[in-house]
């Protein structure tokens, strides 16, 4: 096979910043993908979360959701906010590194807003994937600033990473 036409196979995935900017048609594709690919079975839990998408994968070829990265505002027990991070792929566009520019973009958008009176000062992630415990995984979590924070009491290993310095 030459290069040129195994170039021509592999799509191309753009990920989106669209925390707090998510419009009505995205956010009702966004909960038919959930709904579709069996990640959310109840389409009233599809739509409070869809409120909470910050980074959107979108498959550049077919111009459809490939993936979603939400992040649910808390307050933690000392006043200070932070995001609940969770994360899917779909399952026709899990690729090597889709996950890492999707959580990459997300990071990148919530440093930002980490400047802002009240935002979020951490990210908190529970490792619901048994795949994520992996050494490979952690190791790449690791280079995108996580940490170890503990345990869940439903046994899942917790992750935080800090935005400021």
């Amino acid at each position: 096979m030459s290069v040129h036409v195994m170039a021509s196979t592999i799509r191309q995935f753009k990920t989106q910043w669209v925390f707090g900017h998510l419009t009505t048609a995205w956010r009702r594709e966004i909960i038919a993908f959930w709904l579709r690919e069996g990640a959310l079975t109840s389409p009233d839990e599809a739509w409070r979360r869809s409120f909470e998408v910050a980074c959107v994968l979108q498959d550049g070829e077919l111009g459809s959701i490939a993936g979603v990265c939400t992040v649910a505002i808390h307050i933690d027990g000392d006043g200070r906010s932070y995001g609940f991070v969770r994360m899917f792929i779909g399952s026709d566009s899990r690729r090597v590194g889709l996950n890492v520019q999707l959580m990459k973009r997300m990071i990148e958008g919530f440093e930002a807003l980490a400047h802002e009176p009240g935002g979020p000062r951490r990210l908190v992630m529970t490792i619901e994937n048994r795949k994520l415990e992996r050494r490979a995984a952690q190791g790449i979590l690791a280079r995108l600033g996580f940490v170890h924070d503990g345990m869940a009491p439903s046994g899942e290993l917790i992750m935080q990473r800090t935005l400021i310095a």
